[in-house]
């Protein structure tokens, strides 16, 4: 996979992806069909990405980056400091805050991994649960469905 930086959200993040958002600059649905997850995310624009908002006692952040939030309130209600996953097992709650938001559906979040080869996982905002949805960008885009 070819990785680009993006001087707009200084970071890497894959190529394709970046074409993607360039492609559609107002966002886009996407259905998929997963093993563990079907549903039609609302892929954020490069704008709605860029806006900033606040989770009130916690802080601020731009859409892209709120799972600092999320996982800021879930660490200090739990004493593991860790999201589960009923098929990938643990994961730290520091990874999970780095991941880089991309959609959106009733209040979950669809984020780019960047610390598990740049793959796709869904944060559940219920119980700060995550799942893998696909091994790259790029195979996400392939196995997504005609609305």
């Amino acid at each position: 996979m070819k990785l680009e930086f993006s001087e707009t959200f200084q970071q890497e993040l894959p190529s394709t992806y970046l074409k993607f958002l360039r492609e559609n600059p107002k966002g886009t649905q996407i259905k998929i069909s997963g093993r563990y997850d079907k549903r039609i995310w609302n892929m954020m624009s490069e704008e709605d990405l860029l806006k900033r908002w606040t989770m009130n006692g916690v802080g601020e952040a731009a859409n892209y980056e709120c799972l600092k939030l999320y996982t800021h309130v879930q660490g200090e209600n739990i004493e593991d400091l860790y999201a589960h996953s009923a098929h990938f097992g643990r994961v730290k709650l520091d990874r999970v805050a780095r991941g880089f938001v991309i959609g959106h559906e009733n209040g979950d979040y669809l984020y780019i991994d960047p610390e598990c080869s740049f793959s796709l996982w869904a944060y559940y905002h219920d119980g700060g649960e995550i799942t893998k949805i696909s091994g790259s960008f790029d195979k996400f885009l392939k196995s997504k469905k005609p609305l």
